[in-house]
């Protein structure tokens, strides 16, 4: 019985009508996750492994780890991701039904699914940092400022470390891009309220407007025109604003991608994972550069969602193979728990095993797959259920 009711069929089963799933859209999760998780996890090897032994001087091997610690581009598309599917909600909302209750609905469901899990990684974490005094060697960026703790975990569980500090947070540095998607999670009724006015809710040139204005913002933030801090959605605003336009034209997005072949969408979609690993490293200093390298992200991401579009491609099919989703599916609890795992066991492993390539290899093997099923444990114990739960209103909330 037991076995049956964690199989992960039954585990990522969605609560949702079949006829709306996008099983695509859970398979581009996967690869923002696996970005973010590959990325992390050589991040450790190369700082825990590699930089203490130098005899281990292969430079193909050290290449290939190093060029592998990227997982930036990962989170930018979770960012147009979250755009697309506030989108595609908001833009379902019949005209006279986008008000003060659908808005309200709309907050209950973002806060009850994404706060309690990760005030629970917050709170955990300051315990054993505040009260206990363990703090893990090699947490570089959290070690990085000198801001109290209370002061830190204050602003973090108000999703505003990076708009106060202008820094990762020292509890959980992954925690920036959580503050920037929930930051865009409140502006988007705002957003949506300003390009559904009037009676033309599809007018083109209010979602131009839209882009110009994000760019605009984008642009000034990044660049530091103003004086601004650097990790809020004013920097990140453009991905988010991606989205929103492909969920507008998605018909048109993926008449765009129709003629491409089979395997050459799996090439492509290959050549797009080699793509996201590059631009991590990628540098873009001058101003005008800023233009360069969001003309590569954004390109790169618009390309992952015209290839996921198509059903019946081999980069189609490969987004809705069940196993891809469920792991698309769980990227949250995945995102929140992975680094930690990752860091606790590079260390044990740096201090008893033998670094080798060889150990090299089954290390990343083992502890990958060690964070992959903590991600599976959380979700199960504690995403989940705060997804289905409601504290007032459950039924009308559940709907929204």
């Amino acid at each position: 019985m037991l076995q049956n009711l964690l199989r992960p069929s039954t585990v990522f089963k969605r609560n949702v009508n079949p006829a709306s799933y996008r099983p695509e859209i859970d398979g581009l999760r996967f690869f923002a996750i696996m970005n973010v998780m590959i990325g992390h996890l050589c991040e450790r090897i190369n700082r825990l492994w590699l930089a203490p032994n130098p005899s281990l001087d292969n430079e193909t091997a050290n290449g290939l780890l190093h060029f592998l610690a990227g997982p930036n581009q990962g989170v930018l598309l979770f960012f147009a991701i979250s755009g697309f599917i506030i989108a595609k909600q908001m833009q379902d909302v019949p005209a006279g039904r986008f008000d003060a209750g659908f808005v309200g609905k709309y907050y209950i469901r973002r806060m009850t699914r994404i706060f309690p899990p990760y005030y629970l990684i917050l709170i955990a974490t300051f315990c054993v940092y505040f009260f206990l005094g363990f703090t893990p060697e090699g947490l570089n960026r959290s070690a990085a400022v000198d801001i109290p703790l209370p002061e830190s975990l204050a602003a973090s569980l108000l999703y505003m470390h990076g708009a106060v500090f202008d820094s990762m947070p020292r509890l959980y540095a992954l925690g920036w891009s959580l503050e920037v998607e929930v930051q865009f999670y409140l502006l988007a009724p705002l957003i949506f309220l300003a390009l559904f006015r009037g009676d033309d809710r599809s007018a083109p040139w209010r979602f131009a407007a839209m882009l110009i204005v994000f760019f605009a913002v984008a642009f000034v933030s990044v660049n530091k025109l103003v004086p601004v801090n650097s990790f809020t959605i004013l920097s990140y605003i453009v991905y988010f604003g991606l989205g929103i336009t492909l969920a507008r034209h998605e018909q048109a997005w993926q008449r765009a991608f129709s003629w491409i072949g089979s395997r050459a969408s799996l090439l492509i979609g290959i050549g797009g994972v080699y793509v996201m690993f590059w631009l991590s490293h990628a540098t873009f200093e001058p101003l005008a550069m800023t233009i360069v390298h969001w003309a590569l992200s954004l390109g790169l991401i618009a390309v992952f969602f015209g290839l996921a579009f198509q059903p019946d491609t081999l980069f189609g099919k490969f987004c809705r193979l069940p196993y891809v989703t469920y792991i698309g599916l769980a990227c949250y609890s995945l995102y929140l728990v992975h680094l930690q795992v990752f860091h606790i066991a590079a260390l044990i492993f740096a201090k008893f095993v033998p670094v080798t390539y060889l150990t090299i290899a089954g290390g990343f093997a083992l502890i990958m797959a060690l964070g992959l099923a903590a991600g599976y444990v959380f979700f199960v114990l504690i995403e989940r259920p705060f997804s289905a739960w409601r504290p007032i209103g459950g039924k009308s909330a559940k709907a929204a």
